[in-house]
């Protein structure tokens, strides 16, 4: 049922959430959008593909989904990150 939802799956999707968010808060504000969407679309499906692992599947069944949801949302912020910091630098 849906009340049985433990806290650390409750933690742990908000704070990706929360992440998300403001990553696409950031990103509809940015002057330059066109090298930003990759990364911006990597860390949506790496969020969908945790949220479906840690909500739907659960258990150990569902621990792929969430690993590679954390790598791919990590590989998709970080690289975010990494265009941003190049842009400051650069300019």
């Amino acid at each position: 049922m849906w009340w049985e939802y433990y806290g650390d799956a409750v933690i742990a999707v908000s704070t990706l959430s929360i992440i998300l968010i403001l990553t696409f808060i950031h990103f509809s504000r940015a002057k330059r959008k066109r090298g930003l969407l990759v990364p911006v679309s990597l860390a949506m499906i790496g969020y969908t593909s945790f949220v479906v692992g840690i909500v739907f599947i659960r258990g150990w069944s569902g621990m792929g989904f969430i690993v590679y949801g954390v790598i791919i949302m990590a590989i998709g912020l970080l690289y975010y990150l990494g265009i941003g910091l190049y842009r400051k630098i650069r300019c």
